[in-house]
């Protein structure tokens, strides 16, 4: 009998890799009278605790919690199960899921309670990382739908064999056919015969990811010829083409437009005249013979002040070179032709517009005019740098992201060569997460905010701060003097976040730990400093944060 006992405590204390604690009911209190080895490890409890209760063990917080759990189970007479987080020896926070089962004597009284704790913390991170995925998934699919549902050109998908999957609502509104009736039809089902061939080389291009624009012409559903100008772009998922879209622009009113112009200069001026987009006829010389009565709408000048001028008129000077290059292209090629480029508004300053340019032949085929239309694209142009601008800063704080961070390094190991010092220092806020639970996320996205702007407070205005994600951020300190330059760079970070904080009104105090890595005239790479600043990092966090450590490389 003894024997058993051996083995079973044994058992209980080294052989299962679960957290168990064995707690004696006594008077309305919980006592611990059995930790098993795991205990020790992972929760960092000793034999100190044995004949205490929970309320001398644990803080306040925490007791309440477990005083309701161990209550319900000691009213219901049934095992329970709960999931909780606990802090592991080196200060991380790990998350656990408990089982509580109450132990009867022969009189039905519960006399213990064993508690089986598993660690769950692979799993939450997981399920949470999951849950992130799933949330960013679902918001670009209805990003892109929009885009789809909404563009003003005709949209189809194709897969990489050339059928046709799904159409938006423009194509329907182009060709007369619905999504339903397109779908697994071939791409050029609707082209007239004598453009399919050029349909099926621009497709193979776009296979190979060479991307050109291009004119054909399709019937549709009233047996009416459409004429259109298309692109087609790559589907990339991973790496890979796996389809295409096929971009439409119908052009038939303007075909037409210049049909009557070569019919009648007189039809010509009519449509202009009532024309929105800018319309100008050039010569030979690239000289401007006409311009539309839209000029003093959009640009603010009187059509008159251009006739007689070259076409760069008023065009900004670092676009006037390659306008000028691809005007005499468009005119020795008889290829159309678009340039986008900046011209000066009377009041607004340079604008940014494209135009289409057309050249016009006689019947001898020699140049005669060449017809571009031009439109304002400073909308779009504004949208490409707003994007531009969020897919390299962060959106919380502003600041660069890692993307950015990790270009810059790159760009300035290359540029030094190992002719200068590096440093890079990494940190983030001790005891971020109770901030989190006590205050909320909305106090914790102002905590991160003040955060970036006291490390941004005390660097240099060369340094680059950037925020690699949570409450971690980066800092770049290129050109450096000497070691004792960074080390007076990462103390003054900690003293500065060790001020009181003011967040909307309450008052908190936090710590940061800060790592740093450090190279004289020697070339590292960008990975080899992350990981020595994060290696640094990790000793300051484990020695109990509120610091700095340098690690040279």
């Amino acid at each position: 009998m003894i024997m058993n006992d051996v083995l079973l405590n044994n058992v209980l204390l080294n052989g299962i890799k679960d957290m168990i604690y064995v707690m004696e009911v006594r008077n309305g209190q919980y006592i611990y009278s059995f930790i098993n080895q795991a205990v020790r490890e992972f929760a960092g409890f000793s034999d100190d605790i044995l004949g205490k209760t929970i309320q001398e063990v644990v803080s306040e917080e925490k007791w309440l919690f477990l005083l309701e759990k161990y209550d319900t189970v000691l009213l219901q007479k049934d095992s329970l199960v709960f999931e909780d987080y606990y802090p592991s020896p080196m200060g991380e926070t790990r998350y656990a899921e408990n089982t509580l089962t109450p132990i009867f004597n022969e009189d039905q009284e519960c006399t213990h309670i064993v508690a089986v704790t598993k660690d769950i913390t692979k799993r939450k991170i997981a399920e949470r990382k999951a849950e992130k995925s799933k949330e960013m998934l679902i918001e670009g699919k209805q990003r892109y739908q929009s885009l789809f549902d909404y563009n003003l050109d005709a949209v189809l998908t194709l897969d990489e064999n050339g059928y046709a999957i799904t159409g938006n609502r423009s194509l329907e509104v182009m060709t007369g056919y619905t999504s339903q009736e397109v779908a697994g039809k071939r791409y050029n089902a609707l082209v007239v015969e004598e453009d399919k061939d050029k349909c099926q080389k621009y497709f193979r291009l776009a296979l190979d990811g060479i991307l050109e624009e291009f004119r054909i012409r399709i019937r549709n559903k009233d047996n009416q010829i459409v004429e259109l100008i298309v692109k087609l772009t790559p589907i990339v998922v991973n790496n890979e083409i796996v389809g295409i879209y096929v971009i439409c622009k119908d052009i038939t009113a303007l075909i037409n437009m210049r049909n009557r112009f070569n019919e009648s200069e007189n039809m010509f001026q009519i449509i202009t005249e009532h024309s929105r987009d800018l319309i100008t006829v050039l010569n030979h010389d690239g000289e401007i013979i006409y311009v539309s009565p839209s000029y003093k709408d959009i640009l603010g000048y009187d059509e008159i002040s251009y006739v007689g001028e070259k076409f760069y008129y008023n065009l900004h000077p670092d676009d006037i070179g390659q306008v000028k290059k691809t005007f005499e292209l468009s005119k020795n090629s008889k290829e159309a032709w678009v340039e986008q480029f900046r011209q000066r508004h009377k009041t607004d300053g340079w604008i940014w517009s494209e135009l289409h340019g057309s050249p016009i032949y006689d019947n001898r085929n020699q140049f005669k005019y060449m017809v571009v239309v031009s439109r304002d694209i400073s909308l779009r142009k504004d949208y490409e740098t707003e994007l531009e601008y969020f897919a390299n800063h962060d959106v919380l704080t502003g600041l660069p992201n890692r993307r950015y961070f990790i270009d810059r390094f790159e760009q300035e190991l290359l540029s030094t060569k190992g002719k200068t010092n590096l440093a890079l220092i990494i940190l983030d806020l001790d005891d971020f997460k109770p901030v989190n639970d006590s205050y909320g996320h909305e106090m914790g996205d102002h905590v991160i905010i003040e955060f970036g702007k006291r490390i941004k407070e005390v660097v240099r205005k060369s340094d680059v701060v950037a925020r690699l994600g949570g409450d971690e951020f980066v800092v770049l300190l290129p050109d450096i003097s000497s070691k004792d330059q960074v080390v007076d760079i990462a103390s003054r970070i900690v003293s500065n976040v060790e001020k009181p904080w003011n967040i909307q009104g309450t008052e908190i105090h936090l710590t940061a730990s800060v790592g740093v890595a450090y190279s004289s005239q020697k070339l590292e790479s960008v990975h080899s400093f992350l990981r020595t600043a994060d290696g640094a990092l990790y000793e300051v966090k484990n020695n109990g944060g509120n610091n700095y450590k340098l690690i040279s490389i």
